[in-house]
């Protein structure tokens, strides 16, 4: 017998309450919902002695229980799913959900069984999958290389601390939410979430291995061709079209959050972290949140009580995105955090760069329509892909002069930064990931720059960061030595034959975690006078054409929203 699993998932709201596995049906999702599985089958009672006869439906997200003209549900979004054998019934299916439980008997065990692993967490990851070694680590999570030892597939393993996880703002609601978006998701050019298991520690995502690393690292090394830089922004645009059909918005495009499936292909790209991820017509954690000089105006204006954006947001992201791969350069300069988002609020656009000026025509127009500050005027996703651009076979040109302001992106590319003021006053990106509080938003998800500290402000975690490494991507050329290094060490090399959870704690969560204690006192003296910089911003920016001017954007000191 398998004992009662209690998971990091349980809503503190049921705790040491009565409440019973199945809840009161919401027809509006049952109505909405997608049956791919229905059977009569048994559930033990509770004193397991006999089976009793019931009949089950599985939807996209739930469980439905028919009795009579009554029908209940299960959530199973983080539901546990663990099987046993019973002694006297044979094999077993337990679902557990807030400390309570049901054991099904069927006769289709092993299609339910494999329907399931899509739609729950399980618990037997260090069974089914051999670790081999890490390849890459960010403030919330750390990415190992694993192979799946039934099959032999290798995966990318995201894993979570739950300890830490917990200690985070909305920590819980948030890793949720992500795991929400992600298992709805299915294209090509949109990171896969395969499966999710959770153990005594941690929690792991299942997620494709990406060979090509980084784009922005990709373009740095050698130059994009007119055709491929049309063919990138076609599987962008694909992949925004698709998200924005789910009624989905990303909220974190930016160069780091882009990978390449190959490293002989520059085209074919993946969106990744999906921690900022909302769908439109349900509850949203974080209302303003995104990256300094990535995100769109209508975001920054955003007050509580306004009506409220749409999935354009995302439109305007990666047409920063197209300008700083066709230019070399951002378009929202600024000296500090401050410029940088009166920049991006202002939204004042240099179309007379010399790479612009001589670019095709419909590229400019698609460009200036992507990048248009209202919303309502900004083309969809949708109409991105019909452009006339993406019809238009132009002229074989190498963006050579692009490459060279692109090899300059650690000293003064990221977020329009001056130049570097020195080793112990840099004002560039990586004192704005470190320390300057950014737009409030969710946990970081190894490609997300922010976090909240105890005062409501938002900082990175990680105080070290590596620019332009990819916290997702296990093959940066940045790391490359370095995880060689790491992988034939001793004390690696020991590591790898321990539980994985202890691996990412004795290498690096506790170092974290005293690199913050340090740098708390300068976080939140920093964060003291955020709202007042926001104030002070808010009043001096002009109104613009068709965006109405926020009075005030504040950020609460006790929490985001």
């Amino acid at each position: 017998m398998i004992l009662e699993v209690n998971s990091f998932f349980d809503s503190p709201d049921n705790q040491g309450k009565s409440t019973k596995i199945w809840q009161p049906i919401d027809l509006e999702i049952y109505n909405n919902d997608i049956i791919v599985f229905q059977e009569d089958c048994h559930k033990i009672s509770k004193k397991q002695k006999q089976l009793k006869s019931i009949t089950i439906q599985l939807g996209n997200e739930h469980i439905y229980h028919l009795k009579d003209q009554n029908i209940s549900q299960i959530n199973i979004t983080v539901a546990v799913m663990t099987t046993y054998k019973h002694d006297q019934f044979g094999n077993i299916i337990r679902i557990s959900r807030n400390g309570k439980f049901v054991d099904l008997q069927m006769d289709e065990y092993v299609v339910f069984k494999n329907m399931m692993v899509l739609r729950c967490l399980q618990t037997t990851f260090h069974d089914e999958f051999g670790v081999t070694k890490m390849i890459g680590k960010g403030s919330f999570a750390k990415v190992y290389f694993a192979t799946k030892k039934s099959t032999g597939v290798n995966y990318a393993v995201k894993a979570f601390n739950k300890e830490f996880m917990q200690e985070q703002f909305k920590g819980r609601e948030s890793l949720e939410n992500e795991i929400k978006v992600m298992r709805r998701l299915n294209q090509e050019n949109l990171v896969k979430l395969y499966e999710t298991y959770e153990t005594q520690n941690s929690i792991y995502f299942i997620l494709d291995i990406l060979k090509g690393g980084e784009l922005l690292t990709r373009v740095k090394q050698s130059p994009l061709s007119a055709p491929s830089l049309q063919k990138l922004m076609y599987n962008l645009m694909k992949a925004l079209c698709h998200l924005h059909s789910k009624k989905c918005m990303h909220r974190d495009l930016k160069p780091e959050n882009l990978l390449l499936k190959e490293k002989d292909n520059d085209t074919d790209i993946v969106i990744a972290d999906f921690g900022l991820a909302s769908f439109l017509n349900e509850d949203i954690l974080f209302k303003r949140c995104g990256t300094p000089g990535f995100v769109a105006p209508e975001i920054l204006l955003y007050k509580e009580g306004d009506p409220f954006y749409d999935e354009k947001c995302d439109v305007f992201s990666a047409g920063v995105i197209f300008y700083v791969l066709l230019t070399g350069r951002q378009p929202f300069q600024g000296t500090d955090y401050k410029g940088i988002l009166r920049a991006n609020k202002n939204c004042e656009i240099n179309y007379d760069l010399k790479q612009i000026q001589s670019a095709p025509i419909q590229l400019v127009d698609l460009l200036k329509k992507m990048l248009c500050p209202d919303p309502k005027i900004r083309v969809s996703s949708e109409e991105c892909l019909k452009h006339p651009y993406f019809k238009e076979i132009f002229k074989e040109q190498d963006l050579i002069d692009v490459q060279e302001s692109l090899r300059d992106y650690d000293k003064d590319f990221v977020y329009g930064l001056g130049k570097q003021q020195g080793p112990s006053s840099q004002v560039g990106s990586m004192q704005l990931q470190q320390r300057q509080p950014a737009l409030n938003g969710r946990i970081d998800t190894l490609g997300s720059f922010s976090n909240v500290s105890n005062n409501g402000s938002v900082t990175r975690l990680d105080q070290k960061p590596q620019l332009q490494q990819s916290k997702f991507s296990q093959f940066g050329h940045a790391n490359k030595q370095q995880q060689q290094s790491d992988a034939n060490s001793p004390q690696m090399k020991k590591n790898l034959q321990s539980d994985l959870r202890k691996t990412a704690l004795k290498n690096s969560f506790q170092q974290q975690i005293n690199q913050l204690s340090k740098d708390d006192d300068c976080v939140n003296d920093e964060a003291a006078h955020l709202e007042d910089a926001i104030s002070k911003l808010n009043a001096q920016t002009p109104k613009m054409g068709g965006l109405k001017k926020a009075s005030s954007y504040k950020i609460p000191k006790s929490s985001m929203e």
